[in-house]
């Protein structure tokens, strides 16, 4: 099984202050989930990923990095 491919931690850091090409590159990570999950319905899909960008921007990062 192989292991899911990960969206870049410095396009989150950019997509989370709001980078509108940071959060197309999101929007694009995930595309294909979303037309699954919404078998087509193309209603499902705008709300799915409306839901998806206000988590993003949502999204607080918490990173203290280990002491040295």
């Amino acid at each position: 099984m192989m292991k899911p491919k990960l969206v870049p931690y410095e396009i989150i850091e950019k997509a989370i202050v709001g980078n509108n090409d940071s959060l197309l590159i999101v929007q694009a990570h995930y595309k294909q989930h979303i037309a699954y999950l919404s078998h087509g319905n193309t209603e499902l899909q705008d709300l799915l990923t409306s839901k998806l960008l206000q988590a993003v921007l949502k999204f607080k990062i918490c990173y203290q990095p280990p002491e040295k």
